[in-house]
């Protein structure tokens, strides 16, 4: 082989990965590559920061769009648009709440490409809170954590961080809707047992949003949340580059599958993919301008009164119980997702969707299950007969029979049903996550449709005053 035009056809591995020492091959990299035909090659890996990410040589199968969706580089590029957008935005911003709401006026009717600059940094965001989502569900259904377990711990605290960047960014316009916005998702922290009240104080800095949250909230959004996260994506993409990129299943681990020199087949897709979200940011960026309200009114409030999108499913499960919602499910969902990788340790059907074939059934129908679970909980308490007896019940009696106590049952069944059945700890804690994501997803739906007075509204339905 010519070391200076390389084959697009893959390599099988003639030996297992582990059995190749670096001191065979000079410019073998962990143990990829057919031999001394990799020195050139893992040499100028080596010299470039951006090759530098990924090993010398990688399985074909990550160059398929379905195995990743790239997912973890639109994140990154995401994050990648937002310093840059963020940091001219902070040439004109004043963290004031006498003069918050005037400098945004200005960079969006007064600073050159400032309405521009202004939507791309609000839409990269949006972007990123959904990409860093999708991520983290395709590890997870994939059975990405299997030995990694501290990189999946960093990749949570990532995406804990990102919601934390979102949010702290949503009040800096300081407009009625992000006032309100943030008002009522700091009084969610009320609901959340025993630390509430210390972490709506600590987060707004009083009882109330005010001068003392938006100085907080600024130094959160443009200094301590982003050195911390810039400290962990290094981390990240070490252990990621440590542990040999994506991860493998057995017949890779053993070299029986086919690889291909990551430059040019990997490197150069995933420049086009970063040119092509830019392209799209940019192009939203220009054809939809960022909201921007008048000045907040802390005596009229916004109607209705919501979170923002990402939080949307917590406000509609606080509305049914506060204990369950803002306490007993979230900390379902964080404890799980954490214990995840430590819960189960099968190493069949890794790298791949849903685990082995003969199992994703399982997962399937959990979903469906979950689906159907969902409708006719919220149809039930959606009934005014219903909304109205629970409301006049006993706290305990709102707390146990409501929606979202309702599919934790479902998801505790599924879990014990599938596992059981599967006889395999994977598919149980993937059929219950899938009960538990459609659950997110239900309840983040059915809050978007609420309007005035948390009255629910079909989307194709014009709100009407509610007495």
């Amino acid at each position: 082989m010519n070391v200076g035009r390389w084959s697009t056809q893959p390599v099988r591995l003639a030996v297992p990965p582990a059995r190749l020492r670096p001191e065979a091959s000079p410019g073998a990299d962990a143990g990829f590559g057919p031999g001394p035909e990799t020195e050139g090659l893992a040499l100028r890996m080596r010299r470039n920061f951006v090759f530098h990410l990924h090993p010398a040589w990688v399985a074909e199968r990550t160059l398929k769009p379905a195995t990743t969706f790239g997912l973890g580089i639109l994140t990154l590029t995401f994050s990648a648009a937002l310093a840059a957008t963020g940091a001219l935005l902070m040439i004109y911003y004043v963290p004031s709440t006498r003069e918050a709401l005037a400098s945004t006026q200005d960079i969006q009717y007064a600073v050159a490409y400032g309405s521009f600059v202004r939507a791309v940094h609000r839409w990269a965001a949006h972007g990123m809170v959904l990409a860093a989502f999708l991520h983290l569900l395709r590890v997870a259904f994939c059975g990405a954590y299997f030995r990694r377990k501290l990189n999946w711990v960093i990749g949570l605290h990532l995406f804990l961080f990102t919601l934390g960047l979102a949010f702290t960014g949503y009040l800096l316009p300081w407009d009625q809707r992000s006032f309100w916005a943030v008002s009522v998702s700091a009084a969610l922290l009320d609901c959340v047992p025993w630390a509430g009240e210390w972490l709506k104080r600590l987060l707004l800095g009083g009882p109330e949003v005010g001068q003392p949250a938006l100085v907080r909230f600024y130094a959160l959004h443009v200094a301590i949340l982003p050195g911390l996260m810039a400290g962990l994506v290094a981390l990240h993409l070490w252990r990621i580059r440590k542990d040999g990129g994506l991860v493998r299943g057995r017949s890779e681990a053993s070299g029986e599958a086919p690889v291909v020199p990551a430059w040019p087949h990997l490197v150069l897709r995933e420049a086009i993919l970063v040119l092509a979200l830019l392209t799209l940011v940019c192009l939203a960026g220009t054809l939809v301008a960022a909201p921007l309200g008048g000045a907040p009114d802390v005596h009229n409030p916004s109607s209705p009164q919501k979170t923002p999108w990402y939080f949307l499913w917590l406000q509609e499960m606080v509305s049914y119980s506060a204990p369950i919602g803002a306490g007993v499910f979230p900390g379902v969902v964080l404890l799980a997702l954490l214990l995840l990788p430590f819960l189960e340790r099968e190493e069949d059907g890794v790298g791949r969707w849903f685990g082995p074939p003969g199992r994703r059934m399982a997962i399937g129908v959990s979903a469906a299950v979950a689906l159907v679970s969902f409708i006719l909980l919220e149809l039930v308490f959606l009934q005014q007969g219903v909304a109205s007896w629970l409301a006049s019940g006993p706290a305990p009696v709102r707390d146990l029979l409501n929606p979202a106590a309702g599919m934790l049952v479902v998801a505790l069944v599924v879990f014990a049903a599938a596992g059981r059945r599967a006889r395999s700890a994977r598919t149980a804690c993937l059929a219950a996550g899938a009960v538990l994501l459609v659950a997110v997803i239900g309840f983040g739906v059915v809050g978007w449709c609420r309007g005035p007075m948390w009255v629910f509204f079909w989307p194709w339905e014009e709100w009407s005053l509610v007495p």
